[in-house]
């Protein structure tokens, strides 16, 4: 029986990085396999991507062939290998036009490639079918390669990303994530030979506030800066405490201190009324927290503060239900359901107050959080296995647009990785 719980020893992990902005981008032109530099802009954001990329180990480097990608895995990195794999997607007749001109003229064919993925760009580059074949055969490839405990790095393309992050966050009628940015970092990782998002769109190297962020707080569409709380014993020794109340131990709250140096404070703060909330949100809440109802962790019923191992022994069945056969049960018996733990969270955050032109801050938990950015996306995993729980204190955030709940980060974290 697979347990999605247990210690990751079998876990390998891809950190993927896409391309600091080339000199293509800033002029708006479209380019896949069209090759040329960054602009000055992207030179410059070279120093801190290598700053924050250096100080990790990686057992190997591997960069698209076109110089934007390798120009960009050289800011962090001695030896990087070259793989054509993971170049950009073929434009086709559309490389090097504007993407105004392209949209204008030739709308209603892009319109048609994209929709169905079956139409090749730009009449003679890839479909995105096709693309997206490439990208998925390139990823498993790597993964097969590296050994238990290994980690790449892969410096590739937005396009080949898109692919890529779609298997995690799948859309229905629309795509329901922002694009990746320039010198984001996005990390997947494989454990018991499933595939999980750990975290997508991370810019923090280049501050608190990302730029899609920004655009949606300055059209004035809400944005929730979803925080998940300090690390607390239970999580050091495995127990499920759910609803259980826990504080912060040492380090948790060493890492809520390091989150307000990365993320700073916030006028009003809303969080989940458990202490290990309450007690992150206190350190980046300048006005006050304002605790909410509904904002708990999944309640575990029986199972409240035992380990993984004593509830596999304690319920067999139950545990091979929900997590082999795919059956959301409450937990413990007596306690939640994922859906359950979803309706009720998505309710707490609809009664929120929202802020205008700042993030909504909610502190809450990482089961909490990763339901709710779940039931955005349009994939067939059962209580949001396709997302890996994001990490203590990291920062995800979410824009609610007219068309739907639109995911621009998850699980960012850049305050944790020079924690000691």
């Amino acid at each position: 029986m697979t347990i999605p719980f247990r210690a990751a020893t079998s876990t390998k992990e891809i950190v993927f990085v896409r391309h600091a902005e080339s000199q293509a981008n800033r002029d708006g032109i479209w380019n896949g396999r069209m090759d040329g530099p960054l602009s000055e802009a992207g030179e410059e954001s070279l120093e801190a991507l290598g700053q924050r990329l250096s100080r990790q180990h990686f057992d190997v480097v591997v960069s698209s062939s076109l110089t934007r990608a390798r120009r960009t895995a050289e800011a962090f990195a001695d030896a990087v290998i070259v793989d054509d794999e993971f170049v950009e997607i073929d434009l086709g007749k559309w490389e090097g036009m504007p993407f105004d001109d392209v949209r204008s003229k030739y709308g209603e064919e892009l319109r048609e490639a994209v929709s169905t993925g079956t139409l090749p760009m730009g009449g003679t580059g890839e479909t995105l079918e096709q693309a997206r074949k490439r990208a998925l055969s390139a990823v498993d490839r790597l993964f097969e390669a590296l050994n238990d405990g290994e980690r790449a790095a892969v410096v590739t393309h937005g396009g080949f990303l898109q692919a890529v992050i779609r298997r995690h966050l799948k859309g229905d009628a629309r795509r329901v994530h922002a694009f990746t940015q320039n010198t984001a970092i996005t990390r997947i990782v494989r454990q018991f030979d499933r595939y999980r998002l750990a975290s997508f769109n991370d810019v923090g190297h280049l501050g608190s506030g990302s730029k899609p962020v920004r655009q949606h707080l300055d059209e004035g569409t809400p944005v929730l800066a979803l925080v998940r709380h300090g690390r607390t014993r239970a999580n050091v020794e495995r127990r499920w405490q759910g609803h259980g109340d826990w504080d912060l131990d040492e380090f948790g709250f060493r890492q809520a201190e390091a989150l307000r140096g990365w993320y700073g404070t916030k006028e009003t703060v809303y969080s989940s009324p458990l202490k290990r909330a309450i007690s992150t949100a206190r350190h980046i809440a300048s006005n006050g927290v304002v605790p909410v109802t509904g904002l708990e962790e999944i309640e575990m019923g029986e199972w409240e503060g035992l380990t993984t191992e004593q509830i596999i022994e304690g319920w067999p069945a139950v545990m091979e239900r929900i997590y082999k056969h795919g059956v959301d049960l409450r937990r413990g018996i007596t306690g939640e359901s994922w859906g359950e733990l979803t309706v009720r969270f998505t309710k707490a955050l609809d009664g929120v107050e929202k802020a205008p032109g700042a993030p909504t801050v909610v502190v809450a938990h990482g089961g909490a959080i990763r339901s709710y950015v779940s039931s955005i996306t349009d994939t067939e995993e059962t209580y949001g296995e396709s997302l890996f729980t994001p990490s203590n204190t990291s920062v995800t955030h979410v824009a609610l647009t007219s068309a739907g709940p639109e995911i621009l980060d998850y699980g960012v974290a850049p305050h944790l990785e020079t924690l000691q």
